[in-house]
């Protein structure tokens, strides 16, 4: 009875590890409904699979590196995710279950005076049985709560986009650990020998929970630098709206004046006066008229406010814009659009003057949001680790602006490519728009 709980418990633990990378990739490559179909049939047998391997054993290191080999052959099959992203996952999670399980073993052995291998194999315990439901409680009790599950998920995804390298050395090194309490314990087990292990499970999770820490203080700066300079440019930005109320109060007050004054001199037959007054306005009529307008209020401010920049810096803006709508909230539109000219207009002032140039087409394809930039550059940039690295003295206040560019086209499950060379730099972005019923 007791050897059949343990199966079912092996089973829930497969399937717990299944939702939780479901959790973060639950992309299919197709909607076909057999595929889904074959994709549940592949979770059986895999669980059948795990079962089988482990039945006569509460550990298996080499059962954990096969299982983990296979999960990650069929999941990639009907994902949308690499092999290596899947393997690295289900090791994680497997070799932690096994070192949690590894301290009733220690105790077992030492209560019965046996070695690892005689408590590891034959019959399970009512006290294996039950450390292993806690184990489950609390794994499930972290994937029921939104906010820690959500953290653990941003987390996750973090070390695997830019962190593969410290996730495979933690995975590897838990593994060969977990291997190596395997193989000391095959002589038994001695009070010293509990202490180690226990010393070595607690180096090895405090080890990954510090370089958890670490990168969620990474995110969290990086996200509080996004909010800084969202917040930055949404008090420009209502600031130059309300300046821009006052200037058309003003601008109806002077017409009402300007036409009283025409009148005037219409009237006492003052041609060549009304003549020139009117030039003047004109002229002045040019200077406005010359300002972006593509409907986008917020659009409008941004281009127009860097525009006044490029003009004090010599630089000669071409446009292109047929653009209707944007997928981005405002504060995402500002960062986007400002670290993209804002980056156009640094590289455009090291050039010579005659030479500083910035292209920008905006358009929209039906629901497509897209985006060319092309600006003059004395250069190419400085990359590392894929990263765009600034010549500025103050490396930590600048050189986010790409980082930040992608972090928000990622987000709203858009493309970007950037080409350069020595004398420009390019950037195209494609973001879909939703659809009013998919919001």
């Amino acid at each position: 009875m007791i050897q059949w709980c343990y199966v079912l418990i092996q089973i829930i633990e497969v399937l717990l590890g299944v939702w939780m990378i479901y959790s973060l990739y639950p992309e299919f490559r197709n909607d076909s409904k057999w595929l889904k179909v074959v994709w549940a049939i592949g979770c059986v047998v895999l669980c059948i699979s795990y079962v089988w391997s482990e039945y006569d054993s509460f550990i298996s290191n080499l059962s954990v590196l096969a299982i983990a080999i296979q999960f990650a052959c069929i999941y990639c099959i009907f994902f949308e995710v690499k092999f290596l992203k899947l393997f690295l996952l289900e090791m994680l999670y497997l070799t932690s279950l096994s070192f949690l399980k590894l301290s009733v073993l220690i105790l077992e052995g030492m209560k019965f005076d046996k070695t690892l291998i005689e408590v590891n194999r034959g019959n399970r315990t009512i006290l294996e049985c039950c450390w292993c439901i806690i184990l489950i409680v609390g794994i499930l009790f972290i994937m029921r709560r939104k906010q820690i599950f959500e953290r653990y998920k941003e987390i996750i995804e973090y070390l695997l986009s830019e962190r593969v390298g410290l996730l495979i050395v933690v995975t590897v090194s838990q593994w060969l650990l977990l291997s190596y309490n395997m193989w000391i314990g095959k002589q038994g087990f001695d009070t010293i020998d509990l202490v180690l292990n226990v010393s070595f499970i607690f180096c090895v999770f405090l080890s990954i929970t510090y370089l958890l820490l670490r990168t969620a203080y990474h995110k969290i700066q990086a996200d509080k630098n996004s909010m800084d300079i969202s917040q930055s440019l949404l008090q420009e930005g209502i600031a130059k709206i309300h300046g821009l109320y006052r200037q058309n109060r003003e601008h109806l007050h002077e017409h009402y004046r300007t036409m009283e004054y025409l009148y005037c001199r219409i009237r006492e037959k003052k041609y060549s006066e009304a003549e020139e007054f009117l030039r003047e306005r004109i002229g002045e009529l040019d200077e406005e008229r010359s300002q972006i307008w593509t409907g986008l209020p917020y659009l409008d401010f941004i281009i127009n406010y860097k525009k006044q920049i490029m003009d004090q810096k010599e630089i000669r803006l071409r446009l292109e814009l047929d653009v209707y709508e944007y997928p981005f909230e405002e504060a995402d539109l500002g960062i986007l659009l400002g670290n993209l000219l804002d980056n156009a207009i640094e590289a455009c002032e090291k050039c010579v003057p005659g030479k500083r140039e910035i292209y920008l087409h905006i358009w929209n394809v039906k629901y497509m949001f897209m985006l060319r930039m092309v600006n003059s550059s004395s250069k190419s940039p400085v990359v590392a680790k894929q990263q765009f690295i600034t010549d500025k003295a103050d490396k930590d206040a600048h050189g986010m602006g790409v980082k930040l560019v992608n972090r928000i086209v990622k987000r709203y499950d858009g493309n970007i490519d950037i080409q350069y060379n020595e004398e420009q730099f390019e950037t195209k972005l494609i973001v879909p728009i939703m659809k009013e019923e998919e919001k």
